[in-house]
């Protein structure tokens, strides 16, 4: 076996060299431990992709492997299908360098509200694309706006909610809104989780954003024992965070209590049969919101393996995508990730990301990683919240990270087989 190809760190040199690939990737992840999302695992598995699309997936013996396709040996990694983010709302344009970084952390397809326009009337760079030379997340078109805040549970909080119960302390935004967030502990209990039961028995859709009630109960702590490469996204982060209000310890109480109440909705639901599928609405940084939504839904009585469904084959469905993504499947899109860590075992391992996979093109997080730091100039729309923003993040990122992401790199396997 030789070592891991090296590819070009700037952007403009990587994206130059795969568009010489002439198209869509093919390629044979081979003894890896495969997830293929429906519920099956195969040990020492292979997954074949032609013309970025599955041709096979399952024990070797079964996939043959096609004449003249590039191998991956990814011995004692994992192997599971692309996340997939069903975003509802967006609290600020998105731009090209969160796209690429929601994508080196794992996010294979996004469902982003279309902002035709910045707030000066220009027009907005693109934040995905189905071009498997781009890696940025595949664009997904969101489902209706439900009428209810929280979709379902907004929903049954309204039927179970008297309408003289309760009102806020004032009309300031923020009272509003802690108003609005802690409205949960005033529903009927066991009538709102009878809904939940029923609504699930339906077979209905719920992406209940528990990672949003979250931050609003307690202030948000960075997750330890993750990927190097998360610490350049937990730099904005710690910047977008302080646009929630301070909270005092009554209201802190207050927003733990409707927590455990979404929590205990989501719960029954699952049990009953619901589909629960991972979304968020800009909180937290490009990615990372995903993977720490997954941790929430574990949080909330989940399996892990249940919230990677949540965030791949559910999500997926949520989307009406379920014919070409969510899981790895004979005919569907050539999107996985290989992880170094089982992530049935604990979820956070999803955050483990040695590989991403989009079309059959096979992509390197720290490379890409280096290259957003090589040319950050190109990668920042010129929004000013967002110029401010990026320009921050990137200047900590360089003094802070970018010497720990390279070390990383000597560790990341698999490695090619020529």
């Amino acid at each position: 076996m030789t070592g891991m190809r090296r590819y070009p760190s700037a952007m403009a040199a990587l994206l130059a060299g795969l568009a010489a690939c002439g198209g869509p990737g093919s390629i044979i992840v081979d003894n890896g431990n495969i997830i293929d999302g429906t519920g099956a695992v195969w040990p020492t598995g292979r997954l074949v992709v032609v013309d970025g699309r599955v041709t096979c997936v399952g024990a070797q013996a079964h996939c043959d492997e096609p004449a003249g396709v590039e191998v991956l040996d990814a011995d004692g990694f994992w192997v599971v299908p692309g996340l997939i983010d069903v975003k509802e709302a967006a609290e600020v344009p998105s731009n090209e360098q969160a796209a690429y970084l929601a994508f080196l952390l794992g996010v294979t397809t996004a469902a982003v509200p279309e902002i035709p326009e910045g707030p000066e009337g220009e027009p907005l760079p693109p934040t995905g694309s189905d071009d498997a030379r781009i890696p940025a997340p595949r664009s997904a078109t969101p489902v209706e706006e439900p009428p209810y805040p929280l979709g379902l549970f907004g929903q049954a909080l309204a039927a179970t909610i008297p309408l003289d119960a309760g009102e806020p302390p004032g009309r300031e935004p923020r009272d509003l809104q802690l108003f609005a967030r802690s409205r949960a502990t005033l529903a009927d209990r066991e009538a709102l989780l009878d809904s939940a039961r029923a609504m699930g028995a339906r077979g209905a859709a719920f992406a209940p954003r528990l990672l949003e009630q979250e931050r609003w109960a307690a202030p948000y702590r960075l997750p330890h024992g993750m990927n190097r490469l998360l610490e350049y996204a937990l730099v904005t982060e710690r910047i977008q965070d302080r646009l929630l209000p301070d909270r005092t310890p009554a209201e802190a109480e207050r927003l733990g209590a409707a927590l455990e109440v979404l929590r205990e909705f989501v719960r029954e639901f699952h049990a009953a049969g619901g589909s629960v599928s991972t979304a968020t609405n800009g909180a937290l940084a490009p990615g990372l919101a995903l993977h720490e939504e997954m941790d929430a839904l574990v949080a909330a009585g989940l399996t892990a393996e249940d919230a990677l469904y949540a965030a791949t084959r559910e999500a997926a469905r949520y989307l009406g995508l379920e014919d070409s993504r969510g899981t790895l499947e004979l005919g569907k899109l050539g999107d996985f990730l290989i992880l170094e860590s089982d992530p049935r075992l604990d979820i956070s391992l999803t955050q483990t990301v040695s590989r991403v996979g989009k079309g059959g093109v096979l992509y390197d997080p720290p490379t890409l990683f280096d290259a957003l730091l090589d040319n950050p100039g190109n990668r920042v729309s010129d929004n000013p919240v967002r110029l401010l923003i990026g320009g921050a993040a990137l200047l900590l990122t360089l003094l802070l990270f970018a010497r720990g992401v390279r070390n990383h790199r000597r560790s990341l396997g698999p490695r090619i087989v020529p």
